[in-house]
């Protein structure tokens, strides 16, 4: 099984592509940054996601996406922040992949052990922040205990 993990933050598109059979197998195939302008009209902005994410999917044809939803964005944020995974959940709909949110509360909740978790397994990866960690611990989840 491979998932694909989605954290956005202004001008970045962090994701991890996680693969295995259940979480203590799952090891990191790919994880990075897309780098996107959060100041461009949304109509452009939403050409650009859309690029994106059609990029994601073709090269790794994941078997579900999970993303992090921002439950406290701001009027500038809501662009990028939300309507961005309106496209992915139209494309995950046309191509037929799964596709769920977490939300930053179900990342904090019980953090502890969560991210510890994930920064255990994936030892021998140094997150370069907590958007990459993050993109990586939600795609890692999906795949089960």
């Amino acid at each position: 099984m491979i998932s694909l993990g989605i954290a956005i933050k202004k001008n970045e598109l962090w994701y991890s592509v996680i693969e295995g059979t259940k979480m203590e197998n799952a090891t990191i195939l790919n994880s990075g940054k897309q780098n996107f302008q959060s100041d461009t009209s949304s109509k452009l902005l939403m050409m650009s996601f859309h690029s994106l994410f059609i990029e994601l999917i073709t090269k790794f044809h994941p078997d579900v996406i999970v993303y992090k939803l921002s439950l406290k964005a701001n009027m500038k944020q809501i662009p990028y922040m939300h309507f961005s995974f309106g496209i992915l959940n139209f494309l995950c709909n046309e191509n037929s992949i799964p596709i769920i949110e977490r939300s930053n509360s179900w990342i904090t909740a019980g953090k502890k052990s969560k991210i510890i978790k994930c920064i255990s397994h994936f030892s021998d990866n140094h997150f370069r922040t907590d958007e990459e960690m993050q993109a990586t611990l939600i795609a890692w989840f999906e795949m089960g205990e």
